[in-house]
């Protein structure tokens, strides 16, 4: 695969990661309550989650969900479950947070929790390792040795996922040096939690496998 296709290819895979979802809204929430340098650490756990789950499409994963409806299903109503969850506790946790502008009383979130966060929130749709089944292929060349090409592949796809969930990490660390009222926080974390609930019911709801 030539330089083109390499070029080609990254830039899909971060066109589809700019996409607001769980994964990147996970990342804002962390830069806004944490700041953008420990929201990095949640961008590690992204990347992490996106590579196995490359790796999981690499191995033939992708072609078993895919060719197994109950499969598929379980992880895809376990993935929902999850992402409801989190919603719910970021509305339950929007009135306790404290004034950004606080920072004496902002404790910080252990590192093992951020990443934990950003892995789980990542790894809970099972339909990115049915599309990188679908994408790799498109840019696998018949010149050099495939498990070359999908390691560098995978490789891609986990820089691209960090690169990512760290700008929406530092879209939140922005409004965190805002020094918004505590109201504003509120709202901000209700409206996070508010759009994992509904990607969550819309993830359970829908029906294309």
């Amino acid at each position: 695969m030539d330089l083109t296709y390499w070029a080609l290819f990254a830039g899909t895979v971060i066109a589809v990661s700019m996409i607001p979802g769980p994964s990147t809204l996970i990342a804002f929430s962390h830069g806004a309550s944490h700041g953008w340098l420990r929201s990095t650490i949640t961008a590690s756990g992204n990347a992490a989650a996106s590579a196995c789950q490359a790796i999981a499409a690499s191995a033939g994963l992708g072609l078993v969900l895919t060719g197994s409806a109950t499969l598929f299903l379980t992880l895809k109503y376990a993935g929902a479950a999850y992402l409801v969850y989190v919603g719910i506790q970021l509305w339950r946790s929007a009135a306790r947070r404290v004034s950004l502008s606080d920072r004496t009383h902002n404790l910080p979130e252990p590192a093992r929790k951020l990443f934990a966060g950003g892995f789980t929130v990542a790894a809970s749709n099972p339909k990115a390792i049915a599309f990188f089944t679908a994408l790799f292929p498109q840019f696998l060349s018949p010149e050099g040795t495939g498990v070359g090409q999908l390691a560098g592949m995978v490789a891609v796809v986990c820089l691209s996922a960090f690169a990512v969930a760290t700008v929406y990490g530092g879209l939140g660390a922005w409004l965190r040096r805002l020094e918004l009222s505590q109201r504003a926080v509120t709202r901000i974390h209700k409206t996070t939690g508010g759009i994992f609930v509904a990607s969550g019911i819309g993830l359970a709801a829908s029906r294309s496998g």
